[in-house]
């Protein structure tokens, strides 16, 4: 509990010095904004390992192999960096570089999961192909 009013804490307090510096140079106040937010993700990642840990066990134990889950936690880690990356483009004024930073995202998800939907569709076209064979 006291983590989260810390961080709120930080939060603003970098959130309105930033707003008193783009006053002077835009340059400083996106570097405060960029740097509390990978300050803050940083605190936050240290703080949900052992949530992490537990759900990865979770996963293990309902019969996951380590691979997939292995999987979902990098697809967790490529979300939260995108939407900082993309957040930040955006504070910047530059949301066609936020757009693309977003798409990237997509697309590095749609990589990582490749390699687990092959299993699946191999079970799928046997399901398939032993259906066909009834009809």
């Amino acid at each position: 509990m006291v983590t989260v009013f810390r961080t709120a804490g930080l939060a603003v307090t970098a959130v309105l010095i930033a707003k008193l510096v783009r006053r002077y140079t835009e340059e400083q106040a996106l570097l405060l904004t960029l740097l509390a937010g990978v300050g803050i993700t940083a605190a936050a990642v240290l703080a949900v390992t052992p949530v992490l840990n537990e759900i990865d066990m979770l996963l293990t134990k309902g019969g996951l192999l380590p691979e997939q889950t292995a999987c979902i936690a990098k697809a967790a880690g490529i979300c939260c960096v995108t939407q900082l990356a993309a957040d930040v483009c955006r504070d910047a004024g530059e949301s066609a570089v936020s757009s693309a930073v977003t798409l990237t995202g997509k697309i590095a998800l749609i990589l990582l999961i490749l390699p687990l939907l092959h299993p699946l569709l191999t079970q799928l076209q046997e399901v398939l192909s032993c259906v066909s064979a009834f009809g």
